[in-house]
C-alpha cells in the first residue's frame, strides 16, 4: 500500500486556489476516506504561487516526469497546452484529473484511447456542473439503465444573464453587464452565451450514456443573444420562462442533439433553477427520470467536484487498482446514427416583427400552413407609436418538424411587411 499519495496541480486559477483550499481545510477527513496521507507536491502556473510546503515551477512538464506524483489535476482551460499536458501525464504513467469541458469533448476519442492503452484513469467530475455529482451519478448510479433522455441548464453563466432578464425586465446588454460585474461572465463571454460551452457538456454527457464519442460538432447550437426582453415579457404572459436548454434524446431515428433557448412551463422544475445553478435530468428505462441540482460555477463548487474525484483516484492508488478497469465504457468502434436537426420535431414559440397592416397575420398564417406548420395560438401587440418599426405578433405552433418551420421562416422573412428576422424558440412540454 502506498504510504502517502502526492498530486500535482497544474493551473492555479480560480479553481486551483478552490483545489489547495479544501484539500488543506478538509485535509484529515479527506485523508480518512482515501486511507493515507494526501499531499500537494508541486504547482504549475505562469504566475508566481506561493504555496507553503509545495514546490512551484512555471514548467508543467518538470510536473509530470517527477517519479513521485500519482496524480496530475489539469485546470488550466482551454485546448492547447491542456490536451498536451494530459495526454503527456497519461503516456509518463500519470493518473488525471480535469475541469475541462472543452478538451475532453474535443479529444475525447484520443483522451480515453491513451488512458486505456497506459491502464491509467482521467477522472472529470467538475467539467460538467460545478459542484453538482452528475457524471458520478451517470457513469455509476445509473449504470443499468439504457438512457432515454438528457436534458438541462448546463451553463451558469447564461443562466445568471436569463434570471437578471426574466427578475428585473432588463435588456439582455444590461443583464450580461451585470453577470460580468458579478463575476459569472469573462469579458470575452462568447463561449457561454453562444451556447458552446452547453454543447461541450452535453456531448460529453451523451458520451457517457451512449458509450460512443459524441462531437461538439453533432450537437445543433443556438445561443441566447437573440432572447429580446420581449420575449421575456410574452413567456411570461404565456406561462413560461426562458432558459438555455441542453437536450439529448435517442428517438427512433436516432440521437437528436440540440443546445437552444427554450420556453419551459413555470410549473416545471427547470423553471424555478436561477442565476449560477444548474440542473440536469436524466431518464433511464429502469430508474425513470433522475434530477440534479446544484451551484455549477465558481471557485469552491467546481473544486468540490474535483476534490472528490482525487479522492476517488487516491484510492485506487493507494490500493494499486488505478487503471486496472476502465473508468468509463468506451467503444471507439461504436457510431452512434445523428438525427439531422431539420428532422428534429417540437413545438415552437415564434415572433414576427411586422406592419401593423391588415392582411398580415392572414399572409403568415396561410405560408405556415403550405409548410405544414400547425397554429396552436395567436397573440397580437395593439400598435405603439413606434409601429412603423413592426410591432409583433406572437405565434405557438403544434408540434412541427424544424425543416418545415425552417423553410417557412426563410420564406416570410424575404415578405416587406416583415421588418426583423423571425424569432424562434423551442417550446418544451
Amino acid at each position: 500500500m502506498k504510504k502517502t499519495v502526492k498530486l500535482g496541480l497544474i493551473g492555479y486559477g480560480t479553481v486551483g486556489g478552490g483545489v489547495i483550499k479544501i484539500i488543506a481545510g478538509n485535509k484529515r477527513a479527506i485523508e480518512q476516506r482515501v486511507g493515507a496521507p494526501v499531499e500537494v507536491a508541486a504547482v504549475c502556473d505562469l504566475n508566481p504561487v506561493a504555496v507553503t510546503g509545495v514546490d512551484y515551477t512555471r514548467d508543467y512538464r518538470e510536473v509530470i516526469a517527477r517519479d513521485d506524483i500519482d496524480i496530475i489535476i489539469e485546470l488550466i482551460g482551454g485546448y492547447e497546452p491542456a490536451r498536451t499536458v494530459i495526454l503527456s501525464a497519461l503516456r509518463a504513467g500519470k493518473n488525471v484529473v480535469t475541469a475541462n469541458k472543452a478538451v475532453l469533448a474535443t479529444y475525447w476519442d484520443e483522451i480515453f484511447s491513451a488512458a486505456r492503452a497506459k491502464e491509467r484513469l482521467v477522472y472529470f467530475e467538475a467539467s460538467v456542473g460545478g459542484a453538482i455529482p452528475v457524471i458520478q451519478g451517470l457513469n455509476e448510479g445509473m449504470a443499468a439503465n439504457r438512457i432515454a433522455k438528457i436534458s438541462g441548464i448546463l451553463n451558469g453563466t447564461t443562466n445568471y444573464i436569463l434570471t437578471e432578464m426574466t427578475q428585473k425586465n432588463v435588456s439582455f446588454a444590461a443583464a450580461l453587464k451585470a453577470a460580468q460585474r458579478s463575476g459569472f461572465a469573462e469579458a470575452d463571454p462568447s463561449f457561454d452565451i453562444d451556447g458552446v460551452d452547453t454543447a461541450n457538456k452535453l456531448a460529453i454527457l451523451s458520451s457517457l450514456a451512449w458509450s460512443s464519442w459524441v462531437k461538439v460538432s453533432d450537437v445543433s447550437t443556438a445561443g441566447i443573444a437573440s432572447v429580446a426582453a420581449q420575449d421575456v415579457f410574452f413567456a411570461r404572459k404565456l406561462g413560461y420562462v426562458i432558459k438555455l436548454i441542453g437536450s439529448a434524446t435517442m428517438e427512433s431515428g436516432g440521437l437528436e442533439l440540440s443546445v437552444q433557448p427554450c420556453l419551459i412551463p413555470e410549473r416545471h422544475p427547470f423553471a424555478t433553477v436561477e442565476r449560477e445553478y444548474n440542473a440536469v435530468s436524466i431518464r433511464g428505462d429502469a430508474s425513470g427520470e433522475i434530477m440534479f441540482y446544484g451551484k455549477g460555477a465558481g471557485s469552491l463548487p467546481a473544486a468540490s467536484a474535483v476534490v472528490s474525484d482525487i479522492i476517488s483516484l487516491a484510492r485506487q492508488v493507494t490500493s494499486g487498482t488505478a487503471g486496472k478497469e476502465p473508468y468509463i465504457t468506451y467503444n471507439s468502434s461504436k457510431k452512434l446514427k445523428i438525427l439531422p436537426s431539420a428532422k428534429a420535431q417540437g413545438s415552437y414559440y415564434l415572433r414576427f416583427t411586422a406592419l401593423d397592416q391588415s392582411g398580415v397575420l392572414s399572409k403568415v398564417s396561410g405560408i405556415l400552413g403550405k409548410h405544414n406548420v400547425s397554429i396552436a395560438s395567436v397573440y397580437q401587440q395593439e400598435s405603439l407609436s413606434g409601429a412603423r418599426k413592426g410591432v409583433p405578433i406572437i405565434i405557438l405552433t403544434h408540434r412541427v418538424r424544424q425543416g418545415n418551420l425552417r423553410a417557412a421562416l426563410q420564406l416570410i422573412d424575404r415578405h416587406p411587411f416583415i421588418k426583423a428576422p423571425t424569432v424562434a424558440f423551442k417550446v418544451k412540454a
